[in-house]
């Protein structure tokens, strides 16, 4: 049996979730709930693409994948509650920016492997 390819397993998690989603149709998020949608949303991209870095420069471990998106959700939903509970209700918006930027910066990392994988091969 032919191994899959490390890159395909965080495409394939991300297609099942949202296929999932898609499929259920959920009635609608109330809203004392979206922002913590929406941060575990963000983390969920941030893994997925952090997953795809992984399979391409051969560093991807599914234990690392499947614990850091728990453990990055967790935290990041923690942060949300935090700043319900404080009364700082735009506290979600750390959360937004860090977990923004690491998807920027492992899409600009993704982006510079693929574009200089040929120019390699072509040295070789």
């Amino acid at each position: 049996m032919r191994k899959i390819s490390r890159v395909w397993i965080p495409l394939i998690a991300f297609a099942v979730g949202f296929g999932l989603v898609y499929w259920l149709r959920p009635a609608g998020v109330p809203y004392e709930v979206s922002d913590y949608l929406f941060v575990a949303t963000l983390v969920g991209i941030d893994s997925v693409v952090g997953g795809i870095r992984a399979g391409i420069q051969h560093t991807f471990r599914a234990v690392l994948f499947v614990s850091g998106f728990l453990i990055n959700a967790a935290l990041a939903c923690l942060l949300v509650l935090l700043g319900v509970q404080t009364g700082l209700t735009d506290l979600y918006l750390a959360a937004v920016v860090f977990f923004g930027g690491r998807i920027f910066l492992n899409f600009s990392v993704i982006r510079r492997h693929l574009l200089e994988r040929p120019t390699s091969r072509a040295a070789s």
